[in-house]
C-alpha cells in the first residue's frame, strides 16, 4: 500500500542520489572565475557547447572532466551576463527611495538601507543605496523619501567593502540630514513586523535590555547603541544581533524537538514538516523578512524535507542543491557575506551540530533541548569563525567559552520575546535574560586577550576550510568503512 510517508521517503532518497555537492562546487568556481577575469560572453558560450559535446561523446573519466568543465562554464556564463553596468556618480538625480532597514545609530551618524523605486536614470530602478544621516535623521523600514541628490561611490580605501556592497546590489551611498529638503512619505500599511516592534516597546522600558530583545526577537536593531554593538563584536557574539542562520537554526532545532511526537501519527512526518516550515516562515515574517533570514529559511525549508529520508547524506545534499538554485537565480549572492555566513552556519549545524546531538542525546527531553541548543550555537560559531576573521578582522577566543551560556540566554530572549507579543507579562523575563546576556558580553569584551584584531588572508581562510572539510569527510567515512569491514568479515 502506497502511503504519504513512503512517497516522501522515496522523493528524498532520489534527491539524495544526485551529487549536488559535486555540482555546486564547479558552478561556484565558475562564478569566482568570471568575477576575477573578464572573458567575452561568446567565448564562454562556445566553451559551454564544446564541454557539452565532450559530455555526450566521451566516456568514463574524461566524461566526468567534461561535465565538471561544463558546469564551471555555465557558472561563468551566468555571472558574466548578469553584469550590472556603470553608475554616473556626482550627478544630482530625482529619486524615490523605499527604506528597507530602520536607521541604526553609529558613532555620530545613522545609516539605513534603501531601494530605488524610481529614478530619472531608469537603469538604477530596483538598485539599492546606503542612506547616511546625522544623529537627528532617522527613518523607519517601509517609509519612502523623494529627493534630488547625487549618488556617491563607496570609498576607494575600503575596496573589499565596496565589492561586497556592489554584489549585494548597492550602487553607492547618499547623504541626508535633518536640514535637507526631501519629501517624507510614511508607510501606508503597518506590517506584522511593525506591530511586533511596537508591542514589545510598550511592554518594556527603554534601555539596552529592550534593544537586545527587539533585535533578537523581531530583527529591529535601531535601538542598539554603538558601544553595545562594539561589545558584541569584540566578544564574538555579534551574530546574535541579526536574525540569520543561527536564529533560524535554533528555531529549526526547537520546533523539530517540540513536534517530534507527531511522527507517531499517521502521515506524522509530513505533518511535522509542513508545520515546522510554516512556523519557521512565520518567525521570518515577524522579523521583517530580512534577506539573511529569508535565505536561511529557504535552506532550512528544503532541509526539513530531508528529515524523512533514511540517508544521512540527504541533508547536506539538499543544502547544496538549495545553494545551487539560489546562485543560479542570482550569482552575486556568492559574494554576499550574509549568504556565506548563512550557508556555512547551516552546513556546520548539519555536519557537526546534528551529528554531535545524536551522540549526546539522552532519554530526558529537557536535557536534549538544552544540549541541542548549545551544540547548534557551538557548531555554527566554529564553522563561521574563519570567514568572520577574514571579513571583519576579528578572532574571538572568549566567544567560544561564553557561547554555551550566551546561546541559552539567547533562546530565552527569543522565545520570551515572541511569547510577550501575546502575553506581555512575559516581557520582563526576556528583558532580564537580555540584561544578563549584555553583562556577560561586556565582561568578555573587557578581557585583555579575549579577542584579537587580526585579519587572516583569503589563502589562510581557504586552507582552514580545507582542513575542516578533510577532517569532516574522514569522520563521516570512517564508520562506513568499519561497517564494510564487518560485513566482509
Amino acid at each position: 500500500m502506497i502511503t504519504m510517508r513512503g512517497i516522501s521517503e522515496n522523493i528524498a532518497n532520489r534527491i539524495a542520489k544526485i551529487p549536488m555537492a559535486m555540482v555546486v562546487v564547479p558552478f561556484a568556481l565558475g562564478i569566482f572565475f568570471a568575477d576575477a577575469v573578464e572573458v567575452p560572453v561568446w567565448l564562454l558560450f562556445l566553451a559551454c557547447v564544446v564541454s557539452l559535446v565532450g559530455v555526450i561523446t566521451l566516456t568514463k573519466w574524461w566524461q566526468n572532466c567534461a561535465l565538471f568543465a561544463m558546469i564551471f562554464m555555465v557558472g561563468s556564463l551566468l555571472h558574466s551576463v548578469s553584469y550590472r553596468g556603470e553608475v554616473e556618480y556626482g550627478k544630482p538625480l530625482d529619486m524615490l527611495l523605499k527604506i528597507e532597514t530602520s536607521s541604526a545609530e553609529r558613532k555620530g551618524y545613522t545609516s539605513a538601507e534603501a531601494e530605488i523605486k524610481s529614478c530619472e536614470d531608469g537603469s538604477l530602478n530596483d538598485r539599492k543605496v546606503v542612506v547616511w544621516g546625522d544623529s537627528l535623521t532617522h527613518f523607519r523600514a517601509g517609509d519612502r523619501i523623494r529627493l534630488t541628490t547625487p549618488i556617491r561611490p563607496f570609498r576607494a580605501e575600503r575596496e573589499q567593502y565596496a565589492r561586497l556592497m556592489h554584489h549585494r546590489g548597492f550602487v553607492g551611498s547618499i547623504s541626508v540630514n535633518h536640514r535637507a529638503t526631501y519629501e517624507y512619505i510614511p508607510a501606508e500599511k503597518r506590517t506584522l513586523h511593525d506591530w511586533a516592534v511596537e508591542r514589545l516597546q510598550g511592554a518594556m522600558a527603554e534601555g539596552n535590555g529592550r534593544a537586545i530583545v527587539l533585535a533578537m526577537a523581531t530583527g529591529e536593531r535601531s535601538e542598539i547603541s554603538p558601544e553595545l554593538r562594539q561589545h558584541y563584536s569584540a566578544s564574538g557574539a555579534s551574530h546574535l544581533l541579526a536574525v540569520s542562520g543561527l536564529h533560524i537554526g535554533i528555531a529549526f532545532m526547537l520546533i523539530n524537538i517540540l513536534l517530534l511526537p507527531l511522527v507517531l501519527l499517521r502521515y506524522g512526518n509530513l505533518l511535522r514538516s509542513v508545520l515546522a516550515i510554516a512556523l519557521i516562515w512565520l518567525y521570518v515574517w515577524l522579523c521583517g523578512m530580512s534577506p539573511s533570514a529569508v535565505r536561511a529559511a529557504i535552506m532550512f525549508s528544503f532541509l526539513q524535507f530531508s528529515l524523512s529520508s533514511l540517508r544521512e547524506y540527504a541533508s547536506i545534499n539538499i543544502l547544496a542543491g538549495t545553494a545551487f538554485v539560489m546562485l543560479a537565480l542570482n550569482s552575486h549572492l556568492l559574494f554576499d557575506i550574509s549568504f556565506q555566513l548563512s550557508f556555512i552556519a547551516v552546513a556546520g549545524i548539519i555536519l557537526w551540530g546534528m551529528q554531535l546531538y545524536c551522540i549526546c542525546a539522552s532519554r530526558f527531553k529537557i536535557v536534549n533541548i538544552i544540549v541541542g541548543i548549545i551544540l547548534v550555537g557551538i557548531a555554527s560559531t566554529l564553522a563561521t569563525m574563519p570567514l568572520v576573521a577574514n571579513t571583519f578582522s576579528t578572532v574571538s577566543l572568549v566567544g567560544i567559552l561564553i557561547n554555551p551560556v550566551v546561546i541559552l540566554l539567547a533562546n530565552i530572549v527569543v522565545l520570551s520575546g515572541i511569547l510577550a507579543l501575546a502575553l506581555p507579562f512575559t516581557a520582563p523575563m526576556a528583558e532580564l535574560a537580555a540584561e544578563w546576556q549584555n553583562r556577560i558580553v561586556e565582561w568578555a569584551a573587557s578581557l585583555p586577550y579575549g579577542h584579537f584584531d587580526i585579519t587572516i588572508s583569503d589563502a589562510m581562510m581557504w586552507a582552514i576550510y580545507a582542513l575542516f572539510t578533510t577532517i569532516t569527510l574522514s569522520l563521516w567515512l570512517l564508520p562506513k568503512r568499519e561497517k564494510e569491514q564487518k560485513i566482509e568479515g
